[in-house]
């Protein structure tokens, strides 16, 4: 009798259970508010730039202190998420980052009195944004440990495009949010910051409590369930950050131009992220309704770019059979385009062309977002997380370098090569090139050639 009541926990017999899209759908939602956060601060930071008079410069280097600080520490928060686990660590993250989105109201009542030779409202608003990369630092690098733990070896990649595409999501919709509370409902910049942060304290309200980090330890999971979980999971159990080859993987070329051109094109699309609502507002004079819908979407445009670039190097390959073109094509395809149409906005005023050739831009940049982190796997195998986290690592330093260098050149004039050059027409030459360099270290990306260790990496 009670073997009859007794819930059937027999893999072959039951029906697996959904936890796991449960799991995907929460990262997906907090992918798409850290994106909201992220983005969010550059729209509302104009109010908070034009009321404190900050100049160009500065506003870069406050832009600059997040990306460093979420370049250093996102390898360290990776290998933190695989010692400690993902539940206990997202969440602090995420309360972390939250909180300090609606500390950024503090400045408001901070005296305008300088201090090493700056005002008390920069020094602490760069403060403030350099923690605050810090814990948005380890979102992605954790997402990648709750998808190894809790998607099979099929569904992977699938998993990781949705979560890309909800931040891609986020970062569309935060200039609208923002628009809408500040001129539609005349909320004031800083209290804007208080309710956008809330979003992710309720995520962690809700997260923290009934997320465990493995699915064995989820009472909802079944056993069937597990065992899909489960499938696959074998061929890279024992890799770990513990036994990591450096030596191997420094030598290895493909890691070396990974790195670049992940790099060359931070350099260039960080600033889609940091600076282009500035740039749009005290540069191109646009109202805040224009601003909105020319900053928010290009973003909207990389989410069809980001799945329809992973999707067509992937038919390559699979009808060429050519896996090192079938990577290599889409990418430079992306950036050589890209790099052209962000020039040709130093020649167009009207603003919908200007708007078109922003979003054209940005698919440009994310049609290399599938290739460059499929080819992160392809030459990494089982040690895909650190190479993935390096190549993040030169794209968020190169994109600080990027907004120090724009914020000096933005509204001043040069002389080059015995030419006087408007720097706003300056910054595009020079974001334009670092696009083509991307282009170019494509070539020396050969994921048929991958990191290999005797005795440990699989042979393909």
């Amino acid at each position: 009798m009670n073997d009859i009541l007794r819930p059937n926990r027999d893999p072959v017999l039951s029906r697996p259970t959904r936890v796991r899209y449960h799991v995907l759908a929460a990262s997906c939602s907090l992918a798409l508010i850290a994106y909201i956060h992220r983005v969010g601060f550059a729209h509302a930071g104009t109010y908070l730039k034009r009321e404190f008079g900050f100049q160009d410069s500065e506003w870069g280097m406050v832009m600059a202190a997040f990306l460093i600080s979420y370049a250093v520490f996102e390898i360290p928060w990776g290998v933190l998420g695989d010692w400690l686990g993902a539940r206990h660590l997202i969440t602090i993250m995420a309360l972390g980052w939250s909180l300090l989105t609606a500390a950024v109201a503090l400045v408001k009542f901070v005296p305008l009195t300088m201090w090493l030779g700056m005002s008390l409202p920069l020094l602490l608003l760069l403060f403030l944004r350099f923690v605050f990369g810090i814990f948005q630092a380890g979102a992605f690098p954790t997402f990648s440990r709750i998808m190894a733990d809790w998607m099979s070896s099929r569904e992977r990649g699938s998993a990781q495009g949705a979560i890309w595409m909800c931040s891609r999501i986020g970062g569309a919709l935060a200039p609208f949010v923002l628009v809408v509370l500040i001129e539609d409902l005349t909320i004031t910049w800083e209290m804007s910051f208080v309710v956008i942060s809330s979003l992710g304290l309720v995520w962690c309200a809700f997260f923290w409590p009934w997320f465990r980090n493995r699915p064995e330890d989820m009472p909802q999971v079944n056993a069937a369930e597990q065992a899909v979980i489960t499938a696959g999971h074998g061929a890279t159990a024992d890799a770990g950050h513990r036994h990591l080859p450096w030596s191997r993987i420094l030598r290895c070329r493909s890691v070396w131009f990974l790195c670049f051109t992940y790099g060359c094109g931070g350099f260039s699309g960080n600033f889609f992220v940091t600076l282009l609502p500035a740039y749009l507002r005290d540069h191109r004079g646009l109202t805040p309704r224009e601003m909105q819908w020319l900053s928010g979407l290009p973003l909207a445009c990389g989410v069809l770019a980001c799945l329809g670039g992973g999707m067509i190097s992937d038919w390559i390959i699979r009808r060429t059979g050519n896996r090192r073109w079938g990577r290599r094509i889409m990418g430079m395809i992306g950036t050589a385009g890209a790099g052209l149409c962000l020039l040709a906005t130093n020649w167009v005023e009207d603003v919908r062309l200007l708007g078109l050739l922003l979003c054209l831009t940005f698919v440009g940049n994310d049609l290399g977002m599938g290739p460059a982190w499929a080819s992160c796997a392809d030459v990494g195998e089982r040690f895909a997380g650190t190479i993935g986290g390096a190549m993040n690592m030169f794209a968020n330093l190169t994109g600080a370098l990027a907004a120090v260098i724009a914020g000096f050149l933005f509204g001043g004039v040069f002389v080059v090569a015995g030419q006087t050059v408007l720097g706003n027409e300056l910054v595009f030459w020079i974001f334009a090139c670092s696009y083509w360099m991307a282009c170019l270290c494509w070539l020396g990306v050969d994921v048929t050639k991958p990191v290999r260790i005797p005795g440990i990496t699989a042979t393909r």
